[in-house]
């Protein structure tokens, strides 16, 4: 009689139970992180909604994905001092500025001349715009929020491989770095900052994102 060789059959089995796992990790890891996503992208639609009540659904939703990809663009220097000390949410960081500079209006204009959502002046942004190979021509295109946040983000982050901590960085972005060097900051600026961080860090993931004002004129007719 004729022995049967099982082992192909046990090594297939045990290889279906590896596939499986193996799997199964990945896709819950994946579930873990669209599930993190979606609650910062929550918290932020509620966010802008709270301080911009009169955007348009469409509108809102163009500068929450725009946030979110310059999110991703922020490079914090990999140093030992205590101010870079992982983990630092750089979604809560860049919202933490923006609220500070703008509260999330795009067509903000301070008395120095700096414009939109980070306040960027136009003498940097040309001049980071060239240094990067970033198309820019002329100082309306600030108050694109793609513009504006991809050219502040890479502001910020030409500022921390030139500052040694999370608030020197700040002030200088406050300040520009050549200030900051010869005056220092205002402390209140980065205490700010740090404020509406704090907040977002706190912040409940929000069950409604409120309605805009002139939507909730029209229900109320």
């Amino acid at each position: 009689m004729r022995k049967t060789n099982h082992f192909p059959k046990i090594f297939t089995g045990i290889l279906v139970i590896f596939l499986f796992f193996f799997e199964s990790y990945g896709k819950l890891d994946s579930i873990g992180n669209e599930a993190q996503n979606q609650n910062a992208k929550r918290k932020l639609e509620f966010l802008i909604a709270k301080n911009r009540p009169g955007l348009s659904e469409k509108e809102r939703n163009q500068l929450v994905k725009a946030t979110l990809r310059a999110s991703q663009l922020l490079q914090f220097p990999k140093r030992n001092q205590v101010s870079y000390t992982p983990p630092v949410d750089r979604l809560g960081f860049l919202v933490g500025l923006i609220q500070t500079e703008s509260q999330f209006h795009t067509h903000a204009k301070s008395h120095k001349g700096a414009l939109g959502l980070m306040q960027v002046m136009p003498e940097t942004a040309k001049w980071l715009a060239k240094k990067e190979g970033i198309s820019f021509s002329q100082a309306n295109e600030l108050y694109e929020p793609e513009t504006n946040l991809l050219l502040g983000v890479l502001y910020l982050n030409y500022l921390m491989e030139r500052t040694d901590s999370l608030e020197a960085t700040l002030l200088a972005y406050n300040a520009g770095l050549g200030g900051y060097k010869r005056f220092g900051g205002v402390p209140a600026y980065s205490r700010t900052v740090y404020k509406y961080y704090d907040e977002w860090k706190g912040m409940v993931i929000p069950q409604e994102i409120p309605i805009s004002e002139t939507l909730a004129s029209l229900i109320s007719i």
